[in-house]
């Protein structure tokens, strides 16, 4: 062997101990849950922070018009499979603070789902508000725009209301921007 290859052994044989020395296992990979500290739901009983809230103009003709979307993760303890709850909130103009939903007065729509991978039978439900309340505090010249709601909610299945009603409340905020 020549002193040629000799040190070609050598070196490989210290650079492999150098790449099996610097290895280290490390935990297992854990998804990050995502919170953007902008609000939080109650939905039946269970109290969750927001992942995520965002808006978008419902009529590109009217600058305070509002369609408010945002999303909870309420994965329990046991459950592998995503489970969230995703609201929708529609405003013609929120100019006047105040909107209600009864009987008589629609003054916004809303839409809620519950997609739970968990569930065989139904995983995706849709639910409406039967009762409500949204409040806005409107950002007319731009900046943090902060909205609360409170609703009666049904479960709605191929366009009947069914199952028992319950609370659905929260607040949150995004960012107008101009």
């Amino acid at each position: 062997m020549t002193i040629k290859s000799t040190l070609k052994v050598l070196a490989l044989s210290l650079m492999t101990a150098a790449a099996f020395s610097s290895c280290q296992k490390t935990p297992d990979y854990v998804q990050p849950v995502y919170l953007c500290e902008c609000g939080d739901v109650t939905w039946k009983g269970t109290n969750v922070q927001l992942n995520d809230a965002n808006y978008i103009l419902s009529d590109s003709l009217e600058a305070l018009s509002r369609r408010y979307y945002v999303t909870a993760n309420m994965i329990a303890e046991g459950e592998e499979e995503p489970h969230s709850v995703n609201l929708w909130i529609e405003i013609p103009s929120v100019e006047e603070g105040v909107f209600n939903l009864d009987d008589d007065t629609f003054e916004f729509t809303a839409l809620a789902h519950e997609v739970n991978q968990n569930d065989p039978i139904l995983p995706v439900r849709e639910f409406l508000p039967i009762e409500g309340v949204v409040t806005v505090s409107p950002a007319f010249l731009g900046g943090t725009e902060t909205v609360g709601f409170n609703f009666i909610m049904r479960e709605s299945y191929d366009g009947d209301l069914v199952g028992v009603q319950f609370g659905f409340s929260g607040s949150f905020t995004v960012n107008v921007e101009l």
